[in-house]
Formats: C-alpha cells, structure tokens, sequence
C-alpha cells in the first residue's frame, strides 16, 4: 500500500511540473502557424488573471444562489448552450480540404456502392476506419435530411460532443452542482470547442470517447459487485477501444487506466479482482476489436499494401527534421513514399532519422525536443484556426472581418488557457500537500503526460494533437477550482489595500499597453479570402489537360468585393484568362500571350462569376483540378460536372493588425474589468 501511494504522489508531482511548464510555454505562443502578432508577456499574464478573477466570482455567485435557482439556472445554461450550437452549426459549414477531402469522398464511394479505395488509404491507413464510419453516418443523414449533408455533420458532431461534456457534467454535479455550472459557462465560452465541432475528422469524434472512459473509469472504482465490476470494465475496455481504433495515439489512454487502476485504490471488497479483471477485458477488447475492425474494411473493399504505407519510422524521422518544430513535411513524406517497397521505405526512415540526429547533436536534440515542446503545448488555440481553412458557408461579416475577428478570439483562446492551466496546477499541489490525488485527476493527468512524450518524443508534432488537453484542463478547473481564502485574509488588515492593488495594476497595464503598440502600426497584409477551392494537392496532382485553343470556365459566387485571384499554384502560363459576370459582360481579361495565374485586378463587387482560362498556345496546357462527387463549390467545370478548379479569390486588406480604436477599446476594458474584479474581491473579502 505504501509503494502504491508513494508512486501516486510521485506521478502528481511529474503532473504538476508538466502543466508548470505548459504554463512557462503558453507565456510565448508559436508563431510559425498564425498570421498575426501575439500580445506580450505580461499583458496576456494580465488578461488570464482577469479572467481567473471571472472565474472565481462567478464561483461565488454560483455558491450562494439557492438550490431551486440553481436547478433553473441549469436549464437555462443548457438551453442556451443549445441554441448557440444551433447558430454555429448552420451558419457556418466547413469546405473538407486535404485529409478531410480524401476521407469524405470516399466514404460517399462507399455509400454508392464503390468499394475501390484512393491510393491516399494505402499509404494512410490510418483514417480507414474513420471512413467506414463517415459513411455510415452519411447514410443515416441521407434518410433524416436528405442531401444537406454540411449541416447534417455539424449537428451530429455538436451532438457527439455533447454526449462527451454530459458525462463528465454530470460527474461534476453529483459532488456540487455549482461546479457543474461552473463547467458548463466555461465550456459555453471555449472557442477550440465549436472550432472542432465543424470538422469532420476523427479529432472530433475521438475526444467524447475519452470523456465518457473517464467517467466510466469513475464507476468501476465505485463498483462493488462482480456484476457491477464486470459490466463497467467491458463498458471501459469498449469505449478505450474505440477511441485507439479512430486514433491510434490514444493508446496512451490505454496505458494511463491500467496504470491508474492498479496504483489507486477501489472500492471493490477484492481490489485486486477489479484490477485483474480489467486489464484482461481491456486486452480481449483489443484483440477482439482489432479484428472486427479488419473485418470490416476488408467487408468494404480494403486490403492493406504494406508496400504503400508509410512505415512507424517514417512519422518519428519526420518530427526530428531539424528544418521544422516536428510538424508534419512533405518533402519528408514524398522522399520515403517515392522508395517502391516497405524494406526500402523503412530503409529511407532509418537513414533520415539517422542523419538528422547526427545533424542535430546532443545541444540540437535538446534544443529540438524544446522546439517540438513548444508547438504542441504553448498554443492554447489547439490549431483551432487553421484546421478549417475555408467554409462552403459562412457569414458575411465574418469573412470580411476574419482576421481581427480570429485574432480577437485567439488572445481569447490563449489567455484562458493559461488561466486554467493555473487552476489545475493549484489544484494539484493541494492534492499533493494532502498526499491524496483523486483518481480523475491521476488518470487524466496521466493521459496528459504519455500523449505530451508521444508527440514531442516520438511523433509528428502538431497543436490539433493536444485538444484532449484542453477538455481536461477544462474539467478539472470546474472540479477543482478554489476561492483564494489566504489572499483575501490579508485585505482585512486594511481598507486601503484594495486602492494600492488598483494603482498598482494601473501601472502594470499600462507597462502592458506600451510594449503591444506594435500591433497598431505592424501591417497585416493577410488577405480577405472569398472563393477558395484549395483541397490538398500534397497527396494527388490531379490536371486537365487543355488542347490548343481549347478553353476551361469555372462558375463561382463571390459573397463579397474582391480583387485578386490565383489559378493553381499562381505560375505563369501559355493562356488567357477571362473574367464574366453574371449577364456574360467581360470585366477583365489577361492581355498577352503568356499570363501571371496570380494577378490584380480592379476591385470587383460581390456577385455571380465565371473565370474561363484558354490556352493560346501549341501544347496542351494543364491545370490543377480536383475531381470529387460532392459539391466542393457550388457549380463544378463546365462541360466538366465532376471536376473543380483549383483556385482563390481574395481581397487585399493591407491594415495594422488593430486599429487604434480597436487597440485602446481592448485596453480598456481589461482596466475596467480589472477594477471590477478588485472592488469585487475587496467587497466579498469578509462573506468567503
């Protein structure tokens, strides 16, 4: 019993000096996948203690309502919650580009009866079985809605994931139900959560599984029967299962319930019999589900080509290529998918990793393993702003203002992050202090950890990997957060300390204000994106050729002004490109015989569109397109009804990344807030 509560307090204090860390980090966002300027240091420092100041007064209020008020309240979270999901959900449709694209065409193969798989599965098996179940979905959408199929998804993936947030709501309220309200307004204001719910991949429909094992996890260490032990490990093994066989990085998850059931006490009468129990279900399960899983993709038309897939090697020489932070590389994945077998392909893996550490060294690997650190934890955005990179629908008034917009929300991302992050390593150290750590806590730190040393060890590198964190953080913040008794005790001593707090954060804010001038006078030249049909070129590079004289017209609505498009890659060609609005008139039209496939033009008004390219030379001229059976814009290639062009449509929008409005409205309402959370504090100092 000893060595066990020695190992679980031991496992606490690596947690909490993960998140210490993760908070250090979250102080310095990575730049390398954003289009703007963060704020400095000390003013998200600021921000995030404002916002914990939030959280700590609408802690209280939540504590003092009545247990009638508080059942109403609940409703209406709940109800609003939902409305707000509905909102997002139909306005705003995410365009499946790269992965996405690949996995939703073919799970429409698969629902009209083609079982020829795209070469894309072969080298990327991984996604297979995310695919069978898109398409079973699909179908059911086809029977419920018919053929909105946009819609359709994001009120299931809302859905899904609100299955996930229930149960772990549901945990929270059965100890105190202000904490479970607590969990629902921070779940309410998380931006990564309705990034998410728009995209379609198994990031998506992997993480409610792991909240529900979670909670299930919770169960079995109250169960007490051998009927009530069996039936919650099967539950528990099914759904641990489940969540490896859509992402095979939640083997981690895996390894953190075994290791947590066996060093943490249960109420079984015979712990060793819950413990046993489990991990031979859980093994069964493995197997038992790995092989169903086969089965049904070789049902649907796949078999595996080891000769085509991309080795394990491959992904861990990749994230050491000293060129980047870990993320994913195409030049690294065409060199090895280029090599014709797997021994060859393996060969190429091993030799890159070799070279790269060789290349690197003792201080590079290090100096990598920071690098790599810094990009799948300093980010509390979770990639929430590129995993969508264009919308089938969207709001006017946000394609127009989309990067303050984002940026906006960004800064929001970041510092509540770092709020929680605070809250979760506060909480831990009390458990430390107590040396006693809660189960959920142990379990979901440990899950925390081993995918951390997973990605940044081992694996590609990327922010979207880390979004169970923030469900996690969010969880505990609501589950552990506590009203800071020790620093109100020292405001009885006088009445003046709240007016020097106000002065003195006065000044900081000031300080802060001063060192973010920049982001008024640093242009953003990011354009406006309009029409953007840019589905992943990095696997396939499908073209239509042109003969001479022979022209290529894509229709295309444009829900805003615009001045710039790109065919293709932008290069210049033998060819002419015409411009006609919706009555046939010419608006513009390249002149020469070779054309720049990236131009200027006079500012066009929002409305309905055809850009034609013809090829004015001898040879035939080929342009990328994409061939897909679902509408990837609205009106496909004329002559053409399966084939899209590749190509955007922007408008220039050369601005600091804020206005000085902008900039002293955001300042200000931090001072306001500021001084609202201090007079707050100050006024309850004697009623915590």
């Amino acid at each position: 019993m000893k060595i066990r509560h020695n190992i679980t307090v031991t496992l606490g204090g690596i947690i909490s000096l993960g998140l210490l860390l993760t908070f250090g980090l979250a102080l310095w966002p990575v730049t390398i996948r954003v289009d703007h300027d963060w704020l400095k240091p000390l003013a998200l420092l600021l921000a995030s203690a404002l916002y914990l100041g939030g959280v700590g007064l609408l802690f209280r209020f939540l504590h003092r309502i009545t247990p009638r008020t508080s059942r109403w309240l609940t409703w209406g979270l709940w109800g609003l919650f939902l409305l707000i999901q509905v909102w997002v959900a139909t306005a705003w449709v995410a365009a499946p580009r790269a992965d996405l694209y690949f996995v939703h065409q073919q799970a429409l193969n698969l629902l009209n009866g083609s079982q020829h798989w795209n070469a894309y599965f072969y080298t990327y098996p991984n996604n297979v079985n995310f695919t069978l179940l898109l398409s079973g979905i699909l179908q059911a959408g086809r029977w419920l809605v018919g053929s909105d199929s946009g819609v359709w998804l994001n009120v299931v993936q809302f859905a899904w994931l609100d299955v996930g947030l229930l149960a772990i709501w549901h945990q929270l309220r059965r100890h105190n139900p202000a904490r479970a309200n607590l969990f629902m307004v921070l779940i309410m204001t998380a931006v990564p959560f309705y990034a998410y719910a728009l995209n379609t991949y198994s990031d998506t429909y992997v993480l409610p599984l792991a909240l529900l094992a979670i909670a299930a996890f919770r169960h079995l260490q109250h169960a007490t029967t051998w009927e009530q032990i069996t039936l919650r490990s099967i539950i528990l093994s099914v759904l641990l299962v489940a969540a490896y066989l859509i992402k095979a990085n939640f083997i981690v998850l895996l390894i953190a319930a075994v290791i947590t059931l066996w060093v943490r006490p249960n109420h079984s009468p015979h712990p060793g019999f819950t413990r046993s129990l489990l991990t031979l279900v859980l093994l069964a399960t493995l197997v038992v589900g790995g092989g169903l899983a086969k089965k049904s993709a070789r049902a649907n038309g796949y078999t595996t080509d080891p000769n085509q897939a991309l080795p394990a090697m491959s992904w861990v020489a990749m994230s050491w290529n000293p060129a980047t932070y870990g993320q994913y590389h195409l030049a690294n994945v065409t060199q090895i998918r280029d090599q014709p077998t797997k021994a060859a392909k393996q060969a190429q893996a091993k030799a890159d990793l070799t070279n790269y550490l060789h290349t690197l060294g003792p201080s590079g690997i290090a100096n990598h393993l920071f690098r790599k650190t810094r990009l799948f934890l300093a980010n509390g955005t979770f990639d929430s702003f590129q995993i969508n990179h264009a919308y089938d629908r969207a709001p006017n008034w946000y394609r127009q203002h989309r990067a303050t917009s984002d940026w906006f929300l960004a800064i929001w991302c970041q510092l509540s992050y770092l709020a929680l992050i605070l809250v979760n390593l506060g909480w831990g150290i009390q458990q430390i202090r107590r040396y006693h750590l809660t189960s959920a806590y142990l379990l979901g730190g440990l899950f925390f950890i081993g995918l951390t040393c997973f990605h940044v060890i081992f694996w590609e590198t990327e922010e979207r990997y880390a979004l169970p964190i923030f469900f996690l953080l969010l969880a505990g913040t609501a589950a552990g957060y506590r009203q800071p008794l020790n620093i109100l005790r020292y405001s009885e001593r006088s009445s003046w300390l709240p007016l020097g707090m106000a002065l003195a954060f006065t000044g900081i804010l000031g300080l802060a204000a001063w060192q973010n001038t920049n982001l008024m006078v640093h242009s953003n030249s990011e354009p406006v994106s309009v029409v953007s049909q840019n589905e992943g070129h990095y696997y396939q590079n499908h073209r239509l050729h042109l003969n001479a004289g022979q022209s290529l017209t894509q229709p295309f609505t444009a829900p805003l002004p615009f001045d710039q498009f790109t065919v293709g890659t932008g290069q210049r060609l033998t060819g002419k490109v015409t411009l006609t609005n919706a009555q046939g008139k010419t608006v513009w039209q390249s002149t020469g015989k070779r054309s720049a496939m990236a131009r200027t033009i006079p500012l066009q008004s929002a409305g309905n569109y055809q850009l034609t390219v013809t090829n004015q030379g001898k040879r035939p001229l080929a342009l990328q397109t994409a061939p897909a059976t679902y509408p990837l814009l609205p009106q496909a290639i004329q002559q053409h009804p399966h084939q899209y062009l590749s190509f955007e449509i922007t408008q220039r929008s050369i601005a600091p990344v804020l206005s000085n409005g902008k900039f002293w409205l955001l300042f200000g309402a931090m001072w306001l807030s500021g001084l609202l959370v201090i007079d707050r504090f100050y006024w309850y100092r004697r009623r915590i």
